[in-house]
């Protein structure tokens, strides 16, 4: 039976002290180990299922871990976040805490990929800093479960209990715990307990609770629906703008977010025919804004080099880019920066 680490309802104080009193002492691993994470799983600030969520990471992302207590592994998740987002932590010797209301993103660079979602005031140490951007470090617990280990120094020293799965239980039906169900008939979604309804759920829809408070409880759930009934959380990135558009209109799109389907053809290294694009620099040259027939050059920083150089020829994908140049000075193809892709599959 697969267990998970996601919410059950948060014990009193005391007894969580209880609780954690009787873990046994967590093991050392022989030697610091490296993980992938291979389903979407929760960070606690302790070994528990009851214990403060921290951040939910992403799957694929990679961690070391330096110790295991039952099936729990204490990981290191290291990213940046937004300055804006934060504010002194100065409590169980962290220096910063998240201060957005509703959590923040942890990416793997500025304005790059995202690695994990942080809870409102989770504490953080602070490693370095750049414009508008701070690098972050912060210790937990993760579920062995999901976690699967890489590297050479891969042994069986330290392992969880239970080998981990190959993936995530797909519906309610097929796992068995107190983090799936099927709703029993039509259920309303609301954002918050009590709050106006925002949606419904038909009955016998698989759903995943990750929260519970008093007769609520939070839940996720799966399913498809057409791309062009969605727009962008962030504000101001533009959607449904044309190359065309932005080719015509330098001052109206130069610095501003859009979000695009292109098709990728290759990376490459500029030279001094991108005069936009320091010399040097790898970009990805990819067609469209697709359906249009034209090209795109989007630059890449060193982790989205590596993300990209894994693509196959032809792959398309869903980017937000941040406009450098509208018209290339030869060619007048459209430069853009990359913060954030994703790959669209058959």
């Amino acid at each position: 039976m697969r267990q998970s680490s996601h919410l059950l309802r948060a014990l009193p104080p005391c007894g969580v002290l209880l609780f954690l009193a009787a873990w046994p002492a967590a093991a050392p691993l022989a030697a610091q180990q490296d993980y992938r994470v291979i389903t979407t799983e929760n960070l606690r600030r302790e070994p528990s299922g009851r214990a403060t969520l921290l951040a939910t990471v992403n799957a694929g992302e990679e961690m070391s871990g330096d110790s295991v207590r039952g099936q729990w592994v204490a990981v290191t998740l290291e990213g940046w976040i937004w300055a804006r987002s934060t504010a002194p932590g100065d409590s169980q010797g962290y220096d910063l805490r998240v201060a957005a209301s509703n959590g923040e993103n942890l990416r793997a660079a500025p304005n790059g990929r995202i690695v994990a979602r942080l809870a409102s005031g989770c504490l953080l140490e602070e490693v370095e800093r750049q414009p508008g951007w701070i690098r972050v470090r912060r210790s937990a617990w993760m579920w062995g479960n999901s976690l699967e280990r890489i590297g050479a120094e891969a042994s069986s020293a330290g392992r969880p209990a239970t080998p981990p799965p190959q993936s995530p239980p797909p519906t309610a039906r097929d796992a068995v715990g107190l983090d799936w169900a099927v709703t029993a008939a039509e259920a309303e979604l609301r954002r918050t307990p009590d709050g106006a309804p925002t949606g419904s759920l038909d009955p016998d829809a698989s759903v995943r609770i990750i929260a519970r408070s008093g007769e609520w409880v939070r839940v996720q759930a799966e399913g498809w629906i057409r791309e062009s009934d969605l727009r962008p959380s962030a504000p101001g990135v533009l959607v449904g703008v044309s190359g065309a558009e932005v080719r015509s209109q330098p001052q109206e799109f130069e610095g501003r977010l859009v979000q695009w389907t292109i098709e990728f053809i290759a990376v490459q290294r500029a030279d001094e025919l991108r005069r936009e694009i320091p010399e040097g620099q790898r970009y990805m040259l990819a067609r469209g804004p697709l359906p249009e027939a034209g090209f795109v050059y989007v630059v890449l920083d060193a982790e989205q080099l590596a993300e990209v150089e894994r693509l196959a020829p032809l792959t398309e994908l869903v980017i937000i880019g941040r406009v450098r140049t509208a018209r290339s000075q030869y060619v007048g193809n459209p430069v853009l920066d990359l913060v954030d892709m994703a790959e669209k599959r058959e």
